[in-house]
C-alpha cells in the first residue's frame, strides 16, 4: 500500500502543511492504516487520503490548542513589582488576564470571533472580558501614575501602630 500510494499521500500532506509536519502526517497516516488495514476499501488511495485529512485536523486543532495555551501561560508572567506578595498576585493575574484579551485584539490583530476562539470562550463572553479589560488596564495604569507621582514629590503613606 505504501509503495503504491505512499508519494501521492505525501504530495497531499505537502500542499496542507511544511515539510517535517507532512512527513510526520504520512507516516501517522500509514501507521493508522495499518491498524485498521482490514478495513481498507478497494479504493485505497481515497481512503489514505481520508484518514490524512483527519490526520491533519487532529494536528491543526492540536496546535490551536497549544498557541492558546501558550499564550495563557505567557500572560500570567506579567509582573508587578509595587506591592507585597499576595497583593501582587491578585493584581497580576487579574492584569494578565486583561492584558491578554487586548493584546488578542490589538497586537496579534484577531477579531473578536478570533480571539474568543483561541481564548475557548464564546464571543459574547470574551466581549464582555475584553471590556472590562481595558477598564482593568485603566484603572492600573492610573494607580500606578498616582504612586509614581508620589514617590517622585517624595510624599509617603505612613501608618500608626
Amino acid at each position: 500500500m505504501y509503495a503504491a500510494h505512499g508519494a501521492a499521500v505525501r504530495a497531499f500532506a505537502h500542499r496542507r502543511l511544511p515539510g517535517e509536519l507532512a512527513d510526520d502526517v504520512t507516516a501517522d497516516v500509514f501507521v493508522a492504516a495499518w491498524r485498521r488495514f482490514d478495513e481498507a476499501p478497494e479504493d485505497q488511495l481515497s481512503w489514505l487520503l481520508s484518514i490524512a485529512r483527519g490526520v491533519i485536523a487532529n494536528r491543526r486543532r492540536t496546535e490551536s490548542r497549544r498557541l492558546a495555551l501558550h499564550e495563557r501561560l505567557r500572560a500570567t508572567a506579567v509582573p508587578d513589582r509595587l506591592n507585597g506578595p499576595e497583593e501582587r498576585a491578585l493584581r497580576s493575574a487579574s492584569i494578565s488576564q486583561a492584558f491578554l484579551a487586548l493584546r488578542l485584539v490589538a497586537w496579534d490583530g484577531l477579531d473578536r470571533r478570533q480571539a474568543a476562539r483561541a481564548l475557548g470562550v464564546s464571543v459574547g463572553a470574551f466581549s464582555v472580558r475584553l471590556h472590562r479589560a481595558r477598564g482593568r488596564l485603566e484603572r492600573e495604569l492610573v494607580r500606578r501614575e498616582d504612586t509614581h507621582a508620589r514617590s517622585a514629590s517624595g510624599t509617603s503613606v505612613e501608618v500608626n501602630g
